[in-house]
């Protein structure tokens, strides 16, 4: 399988980003946690594309919640399931454009910048064209849209830990991330990690555009929830019939 982004530092992810954004970042998945089970009245069946290292989809497990983890790096897929002891989460090695599920979604979940690894119109039309065939009718999607403002490097270091990303502008919307990241054990070893790769700055109205191309209604605007994340959040519906 051809390399994806994080998979030669999946095994320090988690520590790289709660070293680098601290309780923000377990506050962000409060919120989107909490939000998601003011939804819904019963357990739902959620799928969570760009999974990751399970950020979101093992406490939506543990709540009692059935979820398939979609993810096109298998190390994040590999420290996942490492940390789901009791095997709840099914998870999924796919891009999201290449998913196919054995059964109909109550809810698909495609946030913390996710739609910024689509290169292209394509890619993304048929990834939301995916997360719309996931779902059962009146299924929902969650989807974050990343503002231009966080397509900034930024550098951290405190004691054992240095991490430095910068962002350029490659072409047009499309950027080129690299990631340098120093850790040192509690035995003096110090280990680098690096990485590159492309993404993109999605205009909200060309994803709204697709949106509803795609099929979905009733965009519901849910960004006042996760004030400074710098993104937008909305709620998209699958409607209950197709539409004309």
């Amino acid at each position: 399988m051809t390399e994806q982004p994080h998979s030669s530092w999946a095994d320090v992810y988690d520590i790289a980003y709660h070293r680098s954004f601290g309780d923000f970042y377990d506050c962000l998945t409060d919120a989107t946690v909490e939000l998601i089970e003011g939804m819904f009245a019963h357990p739902a069946n959620i799928v969570d594309f760009g999974a990751g290292t399970g950020r979101l989809s093992l406490p939506l497990s543990k709540l009692g919640h059935t979820v398939t983890a979609v993810e096109p790096c298998q190390e994040m897929l590999d420290q996942l399931q490492g940390k789901d002891q009791h095997n709840s989460v099914r998870s999924v090695c796919s891009k999201m454009e290449g998913f196919r599920g054995e059964s109909k979604f109550d809810m698909a979940l495609c946030v913390f910048t996710v739609i910024l690894y689509l290169l292209d119109e394509d890619s993304l039309k048929k990834s939301l064209t995916a997360a719309y065939e996931a779902l059962r009718p009146d299924g929902v999607l969650l989807l974050d849209i990343p503002s231009e403002a966080i397509f900034s490097g930024y550098s951290t270091r405190d004691p054992g830990f240095e991490r430095t990303v910068s962002i350029s502008r490659h072409n047009g919307n499309i950027y080129t991330y690299r990631e340098e990241l120093l850790i040192t054990n509690d035995d003096g070893e110090a280990t680098r990690y690096k990485d590159e790769f492309q993404i993109r700055y999605w205009p909200n109205q060309q994803v709204m555009e697709l949106l509803k191309e795609v099929g979905f209604v009733n965009g519901e605007d849910l960004t006042p929830h996760f004030s400074g994340a710098g993104s937008s959040y909305y709620k998209f519906k699958k409607p209950n019939k197709p539409l004309d």
